[in-house]
């Protein structure tokens, strides 16, 4: 710590900066991407093989299908189902742009959902209210009022590592005949009334950029128990080839549709593999920081915690905060400046959907109908947590935070 005087306070300062998330990248991962180097072979081949074997069996889906980003898995996901310009999607209005950004890839219509106060999450009752206000139902098919393009699928998001009520949300989709897509970048390892997150919907896409639970750099996975599926998005993940390039009889292949270039590398799943396997760990220690947080910021009037998963197992993958400006000593923006003043970092999850420019312009959204997305936009921050802080990283923020609440 650095003490540094000041006209009306003393506060303190890291020497070094404090992302609020860095990967954790070990000596056996290391070496195992070197030896994948040194290998030869460096693109789709034995690696991602046995990081989708490893991953299925940890989930526990009878397919994964590894890709080079979470976002590959949304389109592919939505493609796999059949989705087309005709239909729409529901999704939640707060979530990276990703998730709403895949359903204009099919110039489909995205429908969003407002959220919970408490997790900021999709429930069974902002779904309903969505389709009520949204959509007209014939008994049969589900339309939007405006377009009247056919709703064909649900997109619930597992907002910091907390999930949806799936198994209501489930319910509600199979009535009006919609497919369930989960996004559960921030869900891994997850788990949801004693089942873990990748086996609830038809398709579960996870993420391994570099500030997720476990990394590969860029990457991503679809997890399902639908072969067709699974079938459907190996052929489109590597340009509509039906035969992968690793142990393909001779030089012959079959183009059979228009694919995309959405292949995972051996290079980023020999990470994949042993992140995979020190998962557990990497879940220990942020759960470990979670609760020093939900401790040591207890007591700080207007400042609203994280609430664990009281229905399954949180994965930790953000600290997220709320501050109620009518109450709390400072606000959200003065919080975070006061941060970067100390060197620690801090991020928004997420500006709501409705709020960025193309989706205003393109889709006309009204803020009117996403009251609590728009009250947490006004009050939320995401802390540090991330596996490889220190004690004192900790300490720091904890002490950062008091200092500037208090």
């Amino acid at each position: 710590m650095i003490w540094m005087e000041s006209e009306n306070m003393i506060k303190t300062t890291r020497e070094s900066f404090l992302p609020f998330a860095l990967p954790s990248i070990s000596e056996e991962a290391i070496d195992e991407v070197a030896a994948v180097l040194r290998s030869g072979w460096v693109t789709s081949g034995p690696k991602v093989k046995e990081f989708e074997k490893s991953f299925m069996d940890y989930i526990g889906t009878s397919e994964a299908i590894a890709l080079n980003s979470a976002t590959a898995g949304l389109h592919l996901s939505l493609e796999a189902i059949g989705l087309t310009e005709k239909d729409a999607a529901i999704t939640s209005s707060v979530t990276f742009t990703s998730t709403a950004e895949v359903i204009c890839y099919f110039k489909a219509q995205p429908i969003l959902t407002d959220v919970d106060r408490t997790n900021n999450l999709m429930t069974p009752g902002t779904l309903l209210e969505t389709i009520e206000r949204e959509c007209v139902f014939d008994g049969k098919i589900l339309r939007h009022k405006d377009t009247g393009k056919v709703v064909r699928a649900v997109l619930p998001v597992h907002l910091a590592g907390h999930t949806c009520d799936m198994e209501r949300i489930l319910e509600i989709s199979r009535k009006y005949g919609l497919k369930v897509i989960e996004d559960a970048a921030h869900a891994f390892p997850a788990i949801h009334k004693g089942k873990m997150i990748g086996n609830w919907g038809d398709l579960t896409v996870f993420s391994f950029y570099a500030t997720k639970g476990i990394t590969t750099g860029e990457g991503g996975m679809v997890t399902t128990n639908h072969s067709e599926y699974a079938t459907r998005m190996r052929i489109m993940r590597l340009h509509g080839i039906n035969r992968d390039t690793y142990n393909r009889p001779g030089w012959y292949y079959e183009v059979v549709d228009a694919g995309y270039k959405y292949n995972l590398s051996d290079i980023a799943a020999a990470l994949g593999i042993v992140q995979l396997r020190e998962s557990d760990q990497f879940w220990k220690r942020r759960e470990e920081i979670a609760m020093r947080y939900n401790s040591e910021f207890a007591e700080i009037s207007g400042l609203k915690l994280p609430e664990d998963d009281l229905q399954g197992k949180h994965s930790w993958h953000l600290y997220r905060i709320e501050l109620d400006p009518n109450i709390a000593k400072i606000g959200r923006d003065s919080l975070a400046n006061g941060l970067k003043d100390r060197n620690i970092g801090s991020s928004l999850h997420f500006i709501p959907i409705y709020e960025h420019p193309f989706y205003k312009k393109k889709f006309k959204f009204k803020k009117k109908n996403y009251p609590n997305a728009s009250r947490m936009y006004d009050r939320a921050l995401s802390l540090p947590l991330f596996a490889g802080m220190s004690d004192t990283d900790v300490d720091d923020v904890v002490f950062a935070v008091k200092d500037l609440l208090l």
